[in-house]
């Protein structure tokens, strides 16, 4: 029930101050709850009643629940993007997290039929709307090239973007991978950086600008994404392609401290590049390397300007009730609540203040009558 506050008594004006100081004491802490919660997400897709994130599909794609492949337990995600003509996109998206530090931990499965093609399928890409609405390159892309898994890294120059290229071992259809990634954002003044585990090994490193400080603070994508299926590229590069399946499970986002990441990554250049370090040979199982190469960014296999951040007509997200809210929000609700409930309590004492300066004078008649 409303606390219904009387105005019909004497006490009234000390009233309506004890409630409104009760308000700010109150909604102050309540509002600053759910900064913690929001800033942390995870999907491990076995309830039935929790709801997927954002879709982002183009064309006729699917994300889809369904018992996990290669001896996983449980569910997971199935994600296909099919050879159309017309699909090359089928991702889960996830809004709403700051451009300070965080921890981005999922599982993924290739089939073992996967099939080798020389062009990237992205199957997790941090992504940066910008002011202009222009489309950009992901700011940091996990992907399958070939035989193997490697990441990009982009960041801008003098207007020019720039990236470096981290392979991140052998790709292993028919695994199930564990990756962590710890990420702290670059700013216009600060470097960042960036750890990549598989498995529990430290697989790449970066260190230096990681972002391209304008626009939105990069939000998280996973599924399949082949930027070479885009319409615009032309049918050539779908000739003999199969359709992209794999499988995601235990997807899990946790703010961190600024830089905190596995002690064993090895140390990069400022700047944006990634310091060389000796690679081994490919190996069944992953192994640290950390050999990129750095580039003006020019290469097939990503997204052209335009290409992602506007919806195409093509493409459709679905809406999920659990995505994040950022934390200028949660700052905008408490402030309001706060300047609210201030404002009422000084109200109130002005109240107080004047009906004890009317009673005053009438209290002091009455003693002269007698």
């Amino acid at each position: 029930m409303p606390h219904v506050i009387s105005l019909s008594s004497a006490g009234r004006p000390a009233r309506l101050l004890i409630a409104c100081t009760t308000v700010l004491l109150v909604v102050g802490p309540t509002a600053a709850a759910p900064a913690v919660a929001a800033d942390s997400v995870s999907y491990d897709f076995e309830s039935p009643s929790q709801k997927l994130p954002f879709m982002a599909i183009n064309g006729f794609g699917r994300v889809l629940v369904g018992p996990a492949p290669g001896g996983r337990p449980g569910q997971a995600a199935r994600v296909n993007t099919p050879n159309d003509g017309r699909s090359f996109k089928s991702e889960l998206v996830i809004k709403g997290l700051d451009a300070g530090s965080h921890r981005f931990s999922f599982a993924n499965y290739l089939p073992g039929d996967w099939q080798e093609r020389d062009l990237d399928t992205i199957v997790a890409q941090w992504f940066s709307t910008q002011d202009d609405g222009g489309g950009i390159k992901p700011v940091v892309a996990l992907s399958v090239h070939g035989a193997n898994w490697q990441l990009k890294v982009h960041w801008m120059t003098n207007g020019e973007i720039q990236e470096t290229v981290i392979p991140l071992g052998a790709a292993r259809p028919g695994h199930w991978n564990r990756w962590t990634f710890d990420i702290t954002w670059s700013s216009a003044g600060r470097p960042g950086s960036l750890a990549v585990t598989r498995d529990g090994v430290t697989v790449g490193s970066h260190q230096g600008a990681n972002n391209y400080h304008r626009g939105d603070p990069p939000h998280f994508r996973i599924g399949a994404y082949r930027p070479n299926w885009r319409p615009e590229k032309g049918p050539s590069k779908r000739v003999g392609a199969s359709e992209a399946v794999l499988f995601i499970d235990d997807i899990a986002i946790t703010g961190t401290a600024a830089g905190s990441r596995p002690d064993d990554i090895h140390p990069t250049a400022p700047g944006g590049t990634a310091s060389p370090s000796e690679s081994p040979a490919q190996s069944p199982g992953p192994a640290p390397t950390s050999s990129p190469s750095a580039s003006s960014s020019g290469q097939s296999g990503e997204a052209p300007a335009g290409g992602d951040t506007t919806l195409g007509a093509a493409e459709h997200e679905a809406q999920s009730d659990v995505m994040p809210q950022g934390s200028a929000g949660r700052i905008g609700v408490l402030g309001g609540a706060v300047a609210g409930a201030t404002a009422l309590a000084g109200g109130a004492f002005v109240l107080m203040r004047r009906r004890n300066a009317t009673h005053a004078p009438r209290r002091g008649r009455r003693r002269s009558r007698t």
